[in-house]
């Protein structure tokens, strides 16, 4: 190695699309001076000209086995406490499957080489896993460190392989693939770490789960001793390193050291065939890269991200693009979605049109369908096309005779292969066993999907291990195969755990633990769950975010530019306890006889500035998430509970929109100020209503604003719904908490104040405004809200089921709709008209920010609202939307300049894209809240009630259990009733898909209905629990006094709360009216 030249060309060659051939040219330069790697120090938090700064210091050097061996940290082995010393190098695939086991706090593995061709393979394939390595790296205890009396030790080394003259590679004229060059590479660091180290009694060991090339290891050390006449006969008599898979050295190591725990931690990358079940090819192998590679490029296949459709495993979608276009391609299956999980990247072939869905090819349903009750949705689930902005249906040309004739198709595809798997880091939910009680054939007739996957994969090794099956709280995770020594301690437990592979011979992914979070069904528990699983921040704000903050003792002053507004009786209306005020209004009569009215928005972006370190912090976070028993604030409490809240009797900075307006509520003026308030009162919704029904009394300041906004109101909401504007419903519910415990006695509906109506109206009036100011200043930079108009299919079938009642609803346009729903009234039952209401919301998607310049102005508008544009301003301590959106009103009024990140239509585009996902994930989060809590409210003592439900939906799918769907309005659930006596066989059962009724003899049940139901918790092995609904009156058959229960989920579901609580008050709710409709 050492005649190498330490400077050398390399040349590759490659062929363009259009068939010209590229030569490459690069420089290689090598070093005889990089010694035995470096060590990199750990990174410190320092402040300079009041501004922190992260700062790094130097690598050292390992100059010779000398400096190495006095950083290496022995190990104890045996029951005598024998010190040995060992030194692992590790390849690529350890760094990307086996952090867990390397980063272990018991530092087994505690002398660790890293080389560099590994560390950049591993971020090449893995930012996440690269991340992780460097603060591995960092990780290495000092010698003073040591010194202080850490129990736990570790030197990790950076090796720089690819330039260090001694492990270079000999040139070969075989043919060998990057991986193989690679492969050989480690093997010449560990072959050196061997040749440096031989004779002081350290054990070098490479680590790699590759048998290939542990096998080249040993080979190649056994041919080159053997041609060694000179070689030392004690190095003769063993190996220079040892090659070991990682479960071989953890056992090794769990062998020396009983207190060690760690086999769990291990990857898997294959199945143990049993007696049972031979090995066998559950999917078609992945075509080789190099063929996916030449075919995407060819245009034969498509290459994209797969992500699966919310709430199931067996139908995913991925984007397609042939120049322009983009269009969604539907994978539906387990065969054609061949092991791809949501995230990876994938090549996909198409399906022959005439498989496309719209044809002969009908959309299946999903197979996870749960019977379990959960909290009633509040809208549609994001479209394909309106989450990725892409069209999931093409024009194709009719055949035969209709070959003149277009119809509309979703295509449809299968995988190929797998380009670059993207698995979580990790995953939570439950290992799912078999419950043994169940012995008759009877009984296991009766078992659960999972029950039945559990019965058939669970499998016991000779070593003591157990292969467990795992379900992940996210349905869109299939089952995984997690091999564990501690079975019985996890079977009540939530748990992370890591998917490492799926190979063809295995039906679902295989994994290995991580951690546990504690037990299944703990409040405190399946609320970290929650959070982890829709990726809400949730970490304390570190310390560079908290250096932004004013000190403590800050005094609001007014400044130069801002306008005195103390004068003015400014007030607030909120839900009890609210801390976190962002909006207060203002009427007051002026000279002429013309209202002045204020809307004032608390002033964020004083204190956050843009670019810095909290601003950086809430882009990230995009919105604050409220549960039932706890808020995640966007901003530090600081500024969201003190200095932006507009609490009472206290000086606060706000951003102002102040109109003119007659007593008829026409707008004569409108300004826009950066000004400073004082609120005379922060009045909840009950105090607000009172004053609106009580007496004129013009001696009474707040009283008569209220007023006064409450008369505006009322004209501003009539011209709104004259234009077109939809009053829609969704169930709203509210919890007793114990005052100490925070835990659930109640759960009730939320009682809507005219004072509501109030708040929304004056909220919506200033978005309307503002997104019209900076519209007319940023026509292609402004951060909108749109709602797009809902398809007519997502109507057909409440448009079907009104038409059983009587009633025709016009979706022509909102103004149709609004028209048509209120005609909808039952004048024998007046909740018919909101259950209406409340379907008409879940049959549009929910409304999404953009940036204007890409969309058309046709496409900017508000459905909903029928504004043709719409943006938010007036929730900027919870909302970052709100923050830009003050930015730029800002910039467009001339008091401060735009930020220089917000002229980027790039960079709108991935804010946008990443509040839309934010937004989203904290309102699962809040209804997954919703639905724990209500939950522990049932399965507490007298937790099993009676209560009146409408029947939302009948299945009326003759091969299908009889069964419908009901909604329990005091409570807000939903859920799937069954008629478990009754048989989809059964000749007396009748259903009529056209009139939505299912009948059994003289019974019958039909859509809108109001049943009486039992609500009650079904208990699964013992913490697995699930909120069930049961059909009491009418009677329908022969009802069994006890419902089975089939499919099982583990509890609590993630299903969705409706709105979002504020604050702590022993009366919680899920969200306040007011906050609800400042999101439209």
């Amino acid at each position: 190695m050492s005649s190498l030249p330490l400077w050398s060309p390399q040349s590759h060659y490659r062929q363009t699309r259009k068939g010209k051939i590229l030569k490459t040219t690069s420089e290689l330069y090598l070093r005889d001076d990089l010694g035995l790697g470096y060590t990199i120090p750990s990174q410190t938090a320092a402040k300079r000209n009041n501004v922190s700064v992260t700062i790094t210091g130097s690598a050292t050097k390992i100059g010779n086995a000398e400096d190495l061996l006095t950083l290496l940290v022995p190990t104890y082995s045996g029951t005598m406490r024998e010190e040995r010393t060992r030194l692992v190098i590790v390849d690529t695939n350890v760094l990307l499957h086996n952090l867990d086991v390397l980063e272990h706090s018991s530092c087994a593995i505690s002398n660790l080489v890293i080389p560099q061709t590994a560390l950049l393979e591993c971020r090449h394939r893995s930012f996440t896993a690269y991340n992780r390595v460097m603060d591995l790296l960092r990780s290495s205890t000092s010698k003073d460190d040591n010194e202080s009396g850490s129990l736990n030790k570790r030197c990790a080394i950076f090796f720089p392989d690819c330039h260090h003259v001694s492990t270079q590679l000999s040139q070969s004229k075989e043919k060998k693939t990057v991986n193989d060059d690679n492969d050989e590479r480690i093997r010449q660091v560990a072959l050196y770490y061997g040749e440096a180290l031989a004779g002081s009694g350290v054990e070098v060991t490479l680590l790699t789960d590759d048998r290939g090339c542990r096998e080249l290891a040993i080979k190649e050390q056994t041919d080159a001793l053997e041609h060694d006449d000179e070689a030392n006969i004690e190095i003769k008599s063993s190996l220079l390193y040892r090659p070991k898979s990682v479960r071989e050295h953890i056992v090794d190591l769990e062998k020396e050291n009983a207190e060690l725990s760690l086999s769990d931690l291990v990857a898997q990358f294959s199945t143990a065939p049993t007696q049972e079940r031979a090995r066998k090819q559950f999917y078609p192998a992945h075509l080789p890269q190099n063929e996916l590679s030449i075919g995407v490029k060819s245009g034969k296949y498509f290459q994209g991200f797969i992500r699966a459709e919310r709430g199931c495993n067996d139908k995913f979608y991925v984007t397609a693009r042939q120049g322009e276009d983009r269009v969604a391609v539907s994978i539906i299956g387990a065969k054609d979605i061949n092991r791809a999980v949501d995230g990876d990247v994938v090549a996909i072939e198409l399906h022959a049109v005439s498989r496309w869905l719209g044809g002969d090819e009908k959309e299946k349903k999903s197979t996870n369908v749960s019977n379990a009750a959960g909290i009633a949705e509040e809208t549609a689930e994001p479209s394909i096309r309106d989450e990725s902005n892409v069209i999931d249906s093409v024009e194709v040309p009719g055949e035969g005779t209709k070959s003149d004739s277009v119809s509309m198709r979703k295509p449809t595809g299968k995988v190929l292969g797998i380009i670059r798997r993207n698995f979580k880091t990790n995953y939570c939910g439950s290992i799912f066993t078999v419950d043994e009680s169940k012995k008759s054939a009877e009984e296991k007739q009766e078992l659960s999907e999972r029950e039945r996957i559990a019965r058939e994969l669970e499998v016991e090794h000779p070593n003591g291990s157990t292969t467990c099956v795992f379900f992940a709280v996210d349905a869109t995770i299939p089952p995984v195969l997690v091999r564990t020594t501690q079975r019985e301690r996890l079977l009540s437990k939530r748990i992370l755990i890591a998917i490492d592979s799926w190979p063809a011979d295995s039906p679902y992914p295989l994994g290995h633990y991580v951690k546990t979070m504690g037990d299944t069904g703990d409040k405190d528990v399946e609320t970290e769950v929650l959070l982890h699983e829709h990726n809400i921040p949730c970490d304390p704000f570190p310390a560079k975010v908290l250096a932004c903050l004013p000190p403590e003792d800050y005094k609001i002053k007014l400044e130069p530019g801002r306008i005195d507004l103390r004068h003015l009786p400014v007030l607030s209306i909120d839900p009890p306890g609210c801390k976190d005020i962002d909006d207060a209004l203002h009427c007051t009569v002026l000279p002429n006889g013309n209202y002045q009215v204020g809307v004032h928005i608390a002033d964020v972006t004083h204190y956050v500035k843009a670019g810095t370190a909290i601003d950086l912090e809430a882009a990230n976070r995009s919105t604050s998430t409220y549960l039932v028993n706890k808020r995640l604030d966007m901003l530090p409490s600081l500024l969201t509970t003190d200095l932006c809240s507009l609490k009472g009797n206290v000086d606060r900075f706000a951003f102002s929109v102040l109109w003119e307006v007659t007593p008829q509520a026409d707008i004569v003026d409108v300004q826009f100020k950066k000004s400073i308030i004082h609120s005379i009162g922060a009045l909840t919704y009950q105090q607000a209503q009172g004053m609106i029904d009580q007496p004129d009394d013009e001696s009474d300041i707040k009283a008569s604003a209220v007023k006064r906004l409450n008369s505006l109101a009322r004209i501003l909401r009539k011209r709104r719904i004259a234009a077109g504007a939809l009053t829609l419903a969704s169930p709203e519910v509210k919890f007793v908490l114990d005052s100490e415990s925070l835990n659930p006695t109640d759960v009730q509906a939320y009682t809507l104040y005219e004072a509501n109506a109030l708040v929304e109206e004056f909220m919506l009036f200033a978005n309307v405004t503002v997104g019209k100011k900076i519209l007319r200043h940023y026509p292609t930079l402004s951060v909108l809200r749109r709602h797009p108009a809902p398809n007519r299919s997502m109507f057909d079938g409440l448009i079907s089921k009104a038409q059983c009642k009587g009633f025709s609803l016009n979706i022509e346009d909102s103004k149709h709709l609004a028209d048509s729903l209120d005609a909808a009234v039952l004048k024998e039952d007046s909740y018919f008209n909101k259950l209406l209401r409340i379907l008409s919301t879940r049959c549009m998607s929910p409304a999404q920010y953009f940036c204007s310049g890409e969309y058309k102005p046709t496409d900017w508008h508000h459905y909903g609202l029928a504004a043709p544009v719409y943006t938010h301003f007036t929730s900027p301590i919870r909302r970052y939307a709100d923050v830009c959106v003050h930015r730029l009103l800002a910039a467009a009024i001339g008091v401060e300049p735009l930020p220089v990140h917000l002229s980027s239509k790039s960079y709108l585009h991935d804010l946008a894209a990443n509040m839309n996902r934010r937004h989203r994930s904290a309102q699962l989060a809040g209804r997954g809240s919703v639905q724990l809590h209500t939950l522990i409210v049932f399965s507490g003592e007298g937790g099993q009630k009676e209560e009146d439900a409408y029947v939302l939906d009948v299945d009326t799918n003759e091969s299908s259990e009889p069964s419908f769907t009901v909604i329990v309005p005091r409570y807000g659930i939903e859920g799937r009733v069954r008629l478990p006596h009754l048989t989809a066989t059964d000749k007396n059962v009748k259903r009529d898909s056209e009139k939505h009724t299912i009948s059994y003899k003289e019974a019958k049940i039909q859509v809108f209905d109001k049943v009486r139901v039992k609500i009650y918790v079904n208990v699964i092995q013992d913490t697995q629990k699930e909120l069930m609904l049961e059909l009491i009156h009418p009677v329908f058959g022969e009802q069994n006094e006890k419902t089975e229960v089939a499919d099982v989920d583990d509890i609590p579901k993630i299903a969705t709360p409706k709105k979002r609580q504020k604050g702590k008050a022993a009366a919680k709710k899920t969200g306040s009216s007011k906050k609800r409709k400042k999101s439209n």
